[in-house]
């Protein structure tokens, strides 16, 4: 199964790397994975009123390669109608 790296860009310009990894079977349930934890750095950011916001999730391969880019403001739902 393939290692996945969650990373965080944050608005300062700063990475927040994932030294670890985890394992999916493939990069879709990677970044469904990706998706929750962003939510929570989200809401977190706007309870907090954060200096330095989250603005990208960015998902690299073993190798460092970044495999896909979200942005912070394509986690957010859908606004109500």
């Amino acid at each position: 199964m393939p290692r996945y790296f969650i990373n965080f860009l944050n608005s300062n310009g700063v990475l927040g790397k994932d030294d670890s990894g985890q394992d999916f079977p493939g990069l879709e349930a990677a970044e469904a994975a990706a998706m929750v934890s962003a939510r929570e750095i989200l809401a977190d950011n706007i309870k907090g009123a954060a200096d330095v916001p989250l603005v990208a999730i960015i998902i690299t391969n073993e190798s460092g390669d970044e495999l896909r880019r979200i942005a912070a403001k394509d986690v957010l739902p859908e606004p109500l109608k």
